[in-house]
């Protein structure tokens, strides 16, 4: 059986969703740069260098102008096809088939599949500030990932030259916190070298409380449905499970983050401990899917913290592109453009508007427009806080110190 290629790095949360899809699925692979030899991560890091240029990168079922191309990861077909995104990736690994008795990552009916989608975008999309704000501050002074990264980009021709890279990359990544919601407050304090504080911007409310509260929220609800369960939707992995484990998983290498999950949520971290040594392969379960009310507490908090953050997150970039703003994403960040501020369960907060962010909202909610009837009806009693999927008029994005109303809302 041909391998796929992944160009990846283990410190990504999407590579470890991946990584966990394809070994349940039961399709080999080899990543990249860390386990190849020198050509051959050359070679291929170029056919994905040519691709990006070319716009040539697939993404399954189609790209669209809001979507951008991350630094990694990307999965080499043994076509040589480059695909990327990570929640494309498994819905095409879906069309294909399983060599472990025809697996399938998705949910196959309506409804669970919503759901489904619903924490995959969660984790990928809120979540994420969460797991940065942790590895890039609670864990800065401790965390090892700079001196891991260079290990694993050492299996490029001279690279291991770059001794300095370590103390580069973190630096970056602590840079990178305003754009992943993190901003301590004026006066937080900071110990350790310099290039390891985080940027503080004059006029940007704090979000540590937010961030910090937001984590405490997430991971408790994570442990009340798995020590009722296997796993979020049953008794089988899934989809869901893939962007928990990737989103979380990484911050098992990070001594403050591993060590608070371990006293808090046991039964989460040991979770997270057995999917990195792929238990979720051999424990299939009986392959029965449900919504239970286990689930509740972590659809109740991605639906006050993910859904309003979506929603601020389209009206701000709507409003900038009636305002003539074409620059997004992390790039107009570095020039101060396309940012707006509102607020997350009180907290106010600043951020830029991200056009692959608002193409992830609209799917989704074509997705929610899309269920049966009947199953619609079922999640409305299911959950009642599913009427955030509705305009709400007491949500406000500001740009420029002028307000405005939300412009989005689900029909």
């Amino acid at each position: 059986m041909a391998e796929f290629l992944m160009m990846t790095s283990q410190l990504s949360p999407f590579s470890l969703k991946i990584q966990s899809c394809l070994a349940f699925t039961g399709h080999s692979y080899v990543s990249l740069p860390a386990h190849g030899g020198k050509l051959k991560n050359s070679v291929q890091a170029i056919k994905v260098e040519i691709a990006k240029r070319r716009g040539t990168i697939y993404k399954y079922p189609k790209m669209t102008a809001l979507d951008e191309y991350p630094g990694v990861p990307y999965l080499i077909e043994p076509s040589g096809r480059v695909q990327y995104d990570s929640s494309g990736i498994s819905k095409w690994l879906d069309t294909q088939t399983s060599p472990l008795q025809n697996r399938k990552l998705w949910p196959q009916t309506p409804k669970l599949a919503f759901i489904a989608q619903l924490i995959d975008e969660a984790m990928d999309d809120f979540a994420i500030n969460i797991a940065h704000h942790m590895r890039w501050l609670h864990s800065a002074q401790s965390n090892d990932a700079g001196k891991r990264l260079f290990k694993e980009f050492c299996g490029f021709p001279l690279f291991s030259f770059k001794k300095d890279f370590p103390r580069w990359f973190s630096k970056r990544q602590v840079m990178r916190l305003p754009y992943l919601l993190g901003m301590p407050a004026q006066d937080f304090k900071q110990d350790g070298p310099s290039y390891l504080k985080a940027p503080i911007k004059e006029g940007w409310p704090q979000t540590h409380d937010l961030l910090d509260h937001c984590w405490s929220e997430y991971i408790l609800a994570l442990e009340n449905v798995l020590s009722q369960q296997a796993y979020l939707l049953g008794d089988t992995f899934t989809i869901a499970d893939a962007s928990v484990y990737g989103m979380f998983g990484i911050l098992l290498d990070d001594p403050a983050a591993d060590q608070d999950m371990f006293k808090r949520t046991p039964t989460l971290h040991r979770w997270l401990s057995n999917i990195k040594n792929n238990q979720h392969v051999k424990d299939m379960g009986r392959g029965n899917l449900k919504l239970s009310d286990a689930l509740k507490p972590l659809l109740k908090i991605m639906l006050n913290t993910f859904v309003p953050f979506m929603q601020q997150n389209e009206a701000a970039y709507k409003l900038h592109v009636a305002k003539g703003e074409t620059l997004f994403n992390e790039a107009a960040l570095r020039e101060n453009k396309a940012l707006y501020t509102s607020e997350l369960l009180g907290h106010p907060y600043k951020a830029v508007s991200k056009t692959f962010t608002v193409q992830v909202w609209r799917d989704l909610l074509q997705t929610w427009q899309a269920l049966p009837d009947s199953s619609n009806k079922d999640l409305n009693k299911y959950l009642t806080d599913f009427k955030h999927f509705s305009f709400n008029p007491n949500n406000h994005v500001y740009i420029n110190d002028s307000q405005a109303e939300l412009a989005v809302t689900a029909q």
